[in-house]
């Protein structure tokens, strides 16, 4: 029995919204902005250092095969993809600004920048736009529970949790734009086996640099020799709430020769947030 394919053009999602928005964080509430607690805001303060790099990366990686896309609605979302992750990273920018104040995130956004640079010169032919569409899938799916659950953000800062729920929102909106690109872009009967191959590579690489940039934070806030710290950071992380447990399910579906990122309904999440955020 044959599996009916989507056919390459647009995304789903209609409305990839840019919102140019400026997030005044309290750099005196960098360590502990979440629930007063250092290792709770740790792993969002690890991701945050990831981002400056990757969504450059991103741009770059989508762009590069602008020229062979022929749906004009698919060049629309492009534009529109480019234009949040610009914003995207100007925020990071200024969020890993505050977290100079204890620990060289720069240094760290370098490393990351540095590798990045590396694999655009060393994956073959449409390899950075597959390491996108991967990475692209684990921001989607971590948005995805952030919208879904309160839990996350329980006792959050105002401005962090405003800049959090602003990212992950437009991730949403935007998840499928990569994957459009490549379907439309990319062909040969070894496609689907490379793109599930890059997975497993780039599932590496991201689980590689967010333990490295945990544990550069955890070190630079004297908690890398605390079992407690360490036991409170894996219990949000993989425990309770546990977003890197929950995603499993959805992660693993990227592996299907079907898949498509609109398969995991984001709309009642991304009706309710732009209600939110259009109060601000």
């Amino acid at each position: 029995m044959q599996t009916a394919q989507r056919p390459a053009g647009a995304s789903a999602e209609p409305h990839i919204t840019p919102r140019n928005v400026d997030f005044e964080l309290n750099a005196g509430r960098a360590k502990n902005w979440l629930a007063g607690s250092p290792e709770k805001t740790l792993f969002s303060n690890a991701l945050s250092i990831l981002f400056p790099p990757g969504e450059r990366f991103f741009i770059a990686s989508v762009l590069a095969n602008r020229d062979k896309i022929t749906n004009a609605d698919l060049k629309a979302q492009v534009k529109a993809f480019c234009q949040q992750e610009a914003y995207h990273t100007r925020e990071h920018v200024a969020y890993n600004k505050a977290l100079n104040t204890f620990v060289d995130s720069g240094k760290l956004e370098r490393e990351l920048t540095e590798y990045l640079d590396w694999t655009k010169k060393t994956l073959p032919a449409n390899g950075p736009l597959l390491a996108t569409c991967a990475l692209e899938h684990f921001t989607a799916i971590m948005a995805h529970e952030f919208l879904n659950d309160d839990a996350y953000m329980a006792g959050a800062d105002a401005d962090y949790k405003r800049l959090w729920t602003w990212h992950a929102m437009e991730e949403c909106e935007h998840k499928a734009v990569a994957y459009d690109v490549f379907r439309a872009t990319v062909s040969g009967r070894s496609r689907e086996f490379r793109r599930g191959l890059v997975m497993v590579l780039t599932t590496i690489t991201f689980l590689k640099f967010i333990g490295k940039h945990c544990m550069a934070l955890m070190r630079a806030q004297g908690m890398s020799k605390s079992p407690a710290s360490w036991a409170k950071l894996l219990w949000y992380v993989w425990g309770s709430p546990g977003i890197m447990r929950r995603i499993i399910p959805a992660y693993l579906q990227y592996y299907k020769p079907s898949f498509h990122p609109n398969d995991l309904d984001d709309s009642e999440a991304l009706e309710r947030t732009r209600a939110l955020v259009a109060t601000w």
